[in-house]
C-alpha cells in the first residue's frame, strides 16, 4: 500500500472510529434513559396497586360510586320512588367540587337556567346562588309529571289533591256499569312527592345557598372512574346538606368511610389490568434494552477491529515515511 493510499486508510478508519465511539456514547444515554424510565414504571405499577376505589353497597354487592347513585337519575324518577336502582340510604349526602359548588347533571343545569334565565349560569358551566322558593318550579322542569304548585305544597308540608275518573265494569261481563266514580288518590301522590321531594329537594336547596356548576360532566360520561377519582383526589366532596341548605365543607372522606356510607376498595379486576399493562410495559422495554445491548457488542467488535487496523496502518506509514531522506537543514 502506497503512502497516499495509507494515509487516506487511516483518515476513513479514524472517521468510522468516532462514528463508532458517538453511537457507543448515544446507546449509553439512551440505557441511562431507559433505566429511569423502567424505575419510574415500577412507581407507577406500586403506585396503581395501592390506588382505591370509592364503591357503595346495594343489592348484595359492591358497586362502584357513580353520579346517579349520589345524585339522582334525572327525569327517571321511578328510580326514586319505585325502589328500581339503588339508592342512597342517606338523603342528604350529595356531591361537591372542591370549590363547595354542587355538582349537577346538565339535566338539572337545564332545569335552573330554565326557571331563571341563561344568565344564571357563566361560560364556564358555573351557576350562581339563587332563592330557594325557585325549586318547586325547578323541579317540575326536571320531573314535570306533577306541577311546581303540587311540589311547593307538599314542600310546605300540605297534602295535594289529586283524582282520578273510573268506569267500574260488571265483573262478570266486563262491560261497564255505565257509572263513574271518582277516586281519590290525594295520599298516594302525596306521599310519592314527598319522595321525589326528600330526595332532589336537598340537591338544589344547596345549590340554591352555595352555587353550582356543571363544568365537569364531560370528563363524567368520558371516564366512568372519574367520579371515585375525583373523591380520593379531592377535587370533589361529599358534603351532608343541613336543614338550611349548607354543609361543613371541612368534612372529610374519612367521615363517610367511617359511617359506611361509601367503601374505599381495590378492584381485582383492574388489579389484574394494571398488572397487564406493567408486564406489556416492561417486556417493551426489555426489548428496547436488548436490541441496545446488541448493537453497543457489534459496535464494540467493529471499534476494536478499526483499532487493530489503524495500528497497522500507521505502523506502514511510519515505516514508508522512515526511509525518506528530508535532506539537511
Amino acid at each position: 500500500m502506497g503512502l497516499a493510499a495509507s494515509q487516506i486508510r487511516l483518515l476513513t478508519l479514524t472517521a468510522r472510529k468516532a462514528d463508532c465511539e458517538y453511537g457507543l456514547s448515544i446507546n449509553a444515554m439512551e440505557k441511562m434513559a431507559l433505566t429511569r424510565e423502567q424505575s419510574e414504571l415500577s412507581r407507577e405499577y406500586q403506585s396503581k396497586l395501592q390506588a382505591k376505589q370509592i364503591s357503595y353497597y346495594a343489592n348484595g354487592q359492591y358497586n362502584k360510586i357513580n353520579y346517579s347513585y349520589l345524585m339522582g337519575y334525572d327525569s327517571y324518577y321511578k328510580a326514586v320512588t319505585d325502589g328500581t336502582r339503588p339508592i342512597k340510604e342517606d338523603n342528604s349526602m350529595i356531591l361537591t367540587d372542591y370549590k363547595g359548588q354542587v355538582v349537577l347533571s346538565d339535566t338539572y343545569a337545564n332545569a335552573i337556567t330554565s326557571v331563571l334565565g341563561s344568565s344564571a349560569m357563566n361560560g364556564t358551566g358555573q351557576g350562581g346562588t339563587f332563592s330557594e322558593d325557585k325549586i318547586p318550579e325547578i323541579l317540575a322542569k326536571v320531573i314535570p309529571s306533577y306541577t311546581a304548585d303540587e311540589f311547593r305544597t307538599v314542600i310546605d308540608g300540605g297534602n295535594v289533591d289529586a283524582s282520578y275518573t273510573s268506569n267500574p265494569q260488571n265483573t262478570m261481563t266486563g262491560e261497564s256499569t255505565g257509572e263513574t266514580v271518582e277516586v281519590d288518590i290525594s295520599s298516594e301522590t302525596t306521599a310519592r312527592i314527598q319522595q321525589i321531594v326528600d330526595f332532589y329537594y336537598p340537591i338544589f336547596q344547596a345549590a340554591a345557598a352555595n352555587g353550582w356548576t356543571k363544568e365537569y360532566n364531560q370528563e363524567m360520561a368520558m371516564n366512568d372512574d372519574y367520579i371515585s377519582d375525583a373523591i380520593v383526589s379531592g377535587t370533589f366532596q361529599l358534603e351532608i346538606v343541613d336543614e338550611t341548605g349548607n354543609y361543613d365543607p371541612a368534612t372529610s372522606l374519612t367521615y363517610f368511610l367511617t359511617n359506611g356510607a361509601v367503601q374505599e376498595r381495590t378492584d381485582s379486576s383492574v388489579r389484574e389490568e394494571i398488572t397487564a399493562w406493567y408486564e406489556g410495559e416492561k417486556a417493551r422495554s426489555s426489548e428496547k434494552e436488548d436490541w441496545l445491548d446488541m448493537e453497543n457488542q457489534e459496535l464494540s467488535t467493529e471499534l476494536e477491529a478499526i483499532n487493530t487496523e489503524i495500528q497497522s496502518v500507521e505502523s506502514l506509514v511510519e515505516d514508508a515515511t522512515s526511509v525518506l531522506d528530508w535532506g539537511s537543514a
